[in-house]
């Protein structure tokens, strides 16, 4: 079984035309619902963990938010939904109808999880707004993702000293029982985040992003299965739009190229490194068996 453990949904009505235009990130085209789950199929994608993106505070988006429940019960065997929310409002206090949104698409929708993006929001994890997430989080055992990563692009659109990992170890210490999931691998902060996976044993990473960094992204797995938590490292895509971001116009010849990455390519990297070399299990965690074990 493969999982994509992070992927996102979008629609472009719910991008800021002026914003994203004025930083040049553009903005993606809607993809048809049918083909999207078709691509993923032919890349032999078995369920994807789906979400928009809260960024609606400073950025104007939220991806497709409300786009993920529809789609969720349209294929409800396939997505597997998160929430995402901003907890702060406009003037940085904690913002109760956001809570109470997030409740409802927990116990009244059925969502696994709920997704946090500390810098896009510019607040940081270990904020007092987000606390009653938390607890509600570990009291109803949701599943708390966090871009928790540096952002290429723009400085301002993802400020670093919002992702810096002390900020997460806050929130394990604080919330011993919380099921934590980092994007991108904390990108750049990999290392540190596999060390704070030593010490908080239901701290789970995705590889969202790193196939672009080939060389990076076997250095970084052989570290992880060196600090002994590659049992917690989930493949996953950041999908946003076919011909956007990484993907090309056929989004399922990406995600063939990163699963043959990952089946193959990454073991003749660490021979040619003189690195240890990945076990078939160990890859088949990677892929979907760790996810499973999470959400299955």
């Amino acid at each position: 079984m493969i999982i994509d453990s992070h992927m996102h949904l979008t629609r472009k009505v719910n991008f800021d035309v002026k914003k994203n235009t004025d930083m040049k990130l553009g903005i993606p085209e809607d993809t048809n619902i049918d083909q999207l789950v078709g691509w993923w199929k032919e890349a032999g994608i078995d369920k994807a963990v789906c979400m928009g993106q809260d960024m609606s505070r400073i950025w104007g988006n939220n991806f497709g938010e409300e786009y993920v429940l529809e789609c969720y019960e349209k294929y409800p065997d396939f997505f597997i939904p998160f929430v995402s929310i901003e907890p702060n409002d406009a003037a940085g206090r904690f913002y109760p109808e956001k809570f109470a949104y997030f409740k409802q698409r927990i116990l009244g929708q059925g969502f696994r999880g709920v997704l946090f993006t500390p810098p896009f929001g510019q607040y940081l994890s270990n904020s007092a707004i987000v606390y009653p997430y938390y607890e509600f989080a570990q009291e109803h055992q949701v599943v708390v993702q966090y871009h928790h990563s540096a952002q290429m692009g723009p400085a301002i659109l993802s400020p670093t000293k919002y992702v810096q990992m002390e900020y997460l170890n806050d929130v394990m210490v604080d919330f011993p029982n919380l099921t934590l999931i980092v994007e991108h691998s904390g990108y750049p902060f990999s290392e540190h985040l596999f060390v704070l996976m030593t010490n908080h044993k239901k701290l789970y990473c995705d590889l969202a992003m790193n196939f672009v960094r080939p060389a990076w992204l076997a250095k970084n797995l052989v570290l992880a299965k060196e600090y002994g938590v590659l049992d917690r490292v989930m493949f996953a895509s950041d999908y946003v739009a076919a011909g956007y971001d990484l993907f090309g116009e056929n989004p399922a010849n990406d995600l063939k190229a990163w699963i043959h990455y990952l089946k193959e390519e990454l073991n003749q990297i660490c021979e040619r490194c003189g690195w240890p070399l990945f076990k078939k299990e160990e890859i088949e965690g990677i892929l979907g068996k760790n996810a499973a074990a999470l959400y299955l």
